[in-house]
Parts: C-alpha cells; sequence; structure tokens
C-alpha cells in the first residue's frame, strides 16, 4: 500500500456525529494481541517526537468493521437479534489470522494495514449483510469514505506535506507480526475523543 503524499487533520466530525452522541458498531478489538502491541510499541516510539499526530492510545486498537447506527434512533431491543444474526453469518467462519507488517501514510493517519486485505473486506460484507436482514438496507449508515483494512498507530492533527512521517516510520526497524482474533465485538462507540473509545456490548465468537 502506498504512502499518502499530504495529510490532513483527523478531528473532525463525520456525518451525524456530534459531541455526547454514540452509535452501535461491529470491530475487531486487538488490545490484547501481545505481537500487535510491541509493533505498535516500536512505531510510537519512534514517533513520540513527531509534530502532527496524536498517538493512539493501545488500549483502543482496532479496525472497525461496519457501524449499525446511532444509538437514539436504534432501541436496544433490537442488539438481541442482531447479535443472532451475527453468530449465524460467523457459525462456520474459522478464526481471522491477519498479519501485520510495516506501516503506511494514510490520509488522516499512520497505519498499519492488515494483511489479507481481502479477509477484512469479506468480513465487512457478511456483517453488512447481517445487520440488513435485521434493520433493512435502508436503514444501514451509508458507505465511508474509507473502509477500514487498518489499526491506526496516530492521527493526524494538522494538514500538510507527509514527507517526515514517511521517513519516521522507513527509518523504523519492526519485527512483523500475526494477530489470531477469536470474535467480533458489538460495542457502543464514541468519537468525543482523538479516537475512537467503545463499550463492549457482545463478543461473537468465529465459528460459533
Amino acid at each position: 500500500m502506498p504512502h499518502a503524499d499530504q495529510v490532513r487533520n483527523h478531528a473532525r466530525w463525520r456525518a451525524g456525529w456530534h459531541a455526547g452522541r454514540s452509535g452501535y458498531a461491529w470491530l475487531l478489538s486487538l488490545a490484547d494481541q501481545p505481537g500487535l502491541r510491541q509493533l505498535v510499541n516500536d512505531y510510537q516510539y519512534a514517533l513520540r517526537d513527531l509534530p502532527g499526530f496524536d498517538l493512539v492510545p493501545l488500549e483502543w486498537m482496532h479496525i472497525l468493521v461496519q457501524e449499525i447506527g446511532f444509538t437514539d434512533e436504534i432501541d436496544e431491543s433490537t442488539l438481541e437479534p442482531l447479535a443472532d444474526a451475527a453468530r449465524d453469518r460467523l457459525s462456520g467462519t474459522a478464526p481471522l489470522t491477519l498479519a501485520f507488517h510495516h506501516a503506511v501514510v494514510l490520509p488522516e493517519a499512520l497505519s498499519l494495514p492488515a494483511e489479507p486485505q481481502s479477509a477484512v473486506l469479506e468480513l465487512r460484507t457478511s456483517m453488512r449483510d447481517a445487520t440488513a436482514s435485521v434493520l433493512g438496507e435502508s436503514a444501514l449508515p451509508p458507505e465511508p469514505e474509507d473502509i477500514d483494512r487498518h489499526v491506526s498507530l496516530a492521527h493526524s492533527t494538522t494538514d500538510g506535506p507527509a514527507i517526515f512521517a514517511v521517513a519516521t516510520l522507513g527509518a523504523t526497524t519492526v519485527e512483523p507480526t500475526t494477530a489470531r482474533v477469536p470474535a467480533l465485538s458489538l460495542v457502543k462507540l464514541s468519537r468525543d475523543h482523538s479516537c475512537p473509545e467503545w463499550e463492549t456490548l457482545a463478543e461473537i465468537p468465529f465459528g460459533g
């Protein structure tokens, strides 16, 4: 995946979001992966003095798979059917094994792409279909500008050239790692701070 030439400030409200508003979502929580934590630590140590970026705390490492909708628009009684639909979809799916190698500069973040990218995209399609089976296709949030296929190391706080970030990442020696992800999380997501934070509502294991 090539580096972006320019970065822009990540701190802007996405459509429909505002302070204090939360939403339901499916995501892969990766905070408990020791190899990935070490890889992120190595990069973040190198990035500690690079201006224009906020480091993402290790506890919030994740890949956002599919947003479901805002909590003030979806009744809590829908959560159990959503979890059941997800279990049906994932009952025959093996736990994900994702590889993480070298970080890249994206337009709003420094990130570790997850490989194979196709596995993340297939999971997203499956969970989008499962969510639509409960809420209806018209109730799904619109497709985002960029679908998550990566773990963010840091978010950009300014607009400008990416050359210094590219150089810092390229000069950092790291060991690639793999993460075996046993479950998908149904969460209540907040965007009030510099990175998404969440409360886990249910864990849906791969393979039932």
